[in-house]
């Protein structure tokens, strides 16, 4: 394959993300437009067309927009654990940390159930992807509104829990995935997913802010991503997925009182690359060899959202004492954005989905995107009155 078609792909799809974004921004998340232009400029789609018109293989999933994908994954993952760090994690308090727990694992637990005769695998990649949740979406209302005060720490707070929930959860499913169908076998592994999540995320969070407080600025961005690709080699050796080193490490450089040079280096790179991974996931949706998925991708859509608010609103309101506050964070926990996809795309290279089932997902995760974004932007004012 020629390298100069890859990277003329690359700044094609990049630059055309970027203007779907900026064009759609008014009326859907950011990351939906994203997907859409990888969508549109997919083999299966308009660049299949220009591709036959211009007699060149420009649009296609080749190796090294996977590499791509990958890299931006890590990234924003990075990102997301960064701007958590463990103040947020800790600050959860009881209510948050249950509300996080329930809201990842009810969702998660239906879409097992009802999901089981398609196939285990299956059902266990779908379940895990509508469990999780996304505050992208809903953490750009809160900066655009300039919301503030106890609702809002609690939404925060209760996210940062819910990725812990949901990646200890991502790691237990892989680990099925590789072998385990036993109860013992499978009680084993939860344990030993735990207890090893725990371990490496408190040696990280001790030792890399350590360590980096210590180094001359001048060294910072290389440290970074050593820490970032150091962990996941890690951590992938020991069979997690490169999602909970990602993670760790960004909590860890949290910690770090060069947060805020790491968090500019990041944004740089995120700047670039950060929809690489959303237009990857629309290149890999082929409409048009899909049967009969929209009917999946409605359940899925009612199960994440249904039971996500039933998981979430009880707890919310022993937090917060008010319905109408505990129903706008409900609602903002709602997307399922990148995580979901993130799953997604995990379940995609374990072939546990097919391209139905995947398709289904990317509808999911676009539908709870628009539909929590919204309904949260029109009931944050209920958070003002915290």
């Amino acid at each position: 394959m020629d390298i100069t078609l890859v990277l003329l792909e690359i700044s094609i799809l990049i630059f055309f993300a970027e203007l779907m974004r900026t064009s759609l921004r008014k009326f859907v998340p950011s990351i939906v437009g994203e997907i859409i232009a990888g969508m549109v400029l997919s083999p299966f789609a308009v660049g299949g067309l220009l591709d036959h018109i211009l007699n060149l293989d420009l649009f296609s999933l080749n190796q090294y927009l996977l590499f791509l994908s990958e890299f931006s994954m890590i990234l924003l993952i990075f990102s997301s654990g960064l701007e958590h760090g463990v103040s947020a994690i800790r600050s959860a308090g009881t209510f948050g940390f249950l509300g996080a727990t329930a809201g990842a694992l009810f969702p998660a637990l239906v879409g097992i159930l009802v999901f089981q005769g398609i196939g285990f695998d299956t059902s266990l990649i779908l379940g895990t992807a509508i469990g999780a949740t996304s505050l992208a979406s809903a953490g750009s209302i809160i900066s655009e509104l300039r919301l503030k005060g106890k609702g809002v720490d609690l939404l925060m707070s209760m996210a940062s829990s819910d990725d812990v929930v949901d990646l200890i959860l991502l790691s237990v499913v892989l680990g099925t995935l590789a072998g385990a169908t036993s109860v013992k076998s499978i009680a084993t592994l939860v344990i030993y997913y735990i207890v090893a999540w725990i371990v490496i995320f408190v040696v990280a969070v001790r030792v890399i802010p350590m360590i980096a407080n210590r180094l001359d600025e001048v060294y910072i961005e290389e440290f970074s991503m050593l820490v970032i690709f150091g962990l996941t080699a890690i951590m992938t050796a020991l069979n997690f997925s490169p999602v909970i080193s990602a993670f760790i490490a960004g909590v860890a450089m949290a910690e770090s009182v060069k947060k805020e040079r790491v968090r500019q280096i990041i944004d740089v790179l995120l700047a670039v690359f950060g929809s690489a991974f959303f237009v990857v996931v629309g290149l890999q949706v082929n409409l048009s060899g899909l049967t009969n998925f929209w009917l999946m991708a409605v359940e899925l859509t009612v199960i994440a959202v249904i039971f996500k608010i039933l998981g979430v609103l009880p707890f919310a309101y022993l937090g917060l004492r008010k319905w109408r506050s505990a129903l706008a964070v409900s609602l903002a926990m709602v997307p399922r954005g990148e995580t979901g996809l993130v799953v997604g795309s995990i379940g995609l290279s374990y072939n546990a989905l097919n391209q139905n089932e995947f398709g289904a997902l990317v509808f999911m995760a676009i539908l709870t995107t628009v539909i929590g974004a919204s309904f949260f932007k029109g009931m944050a004012h209920w958070l003002r009155e915290e």
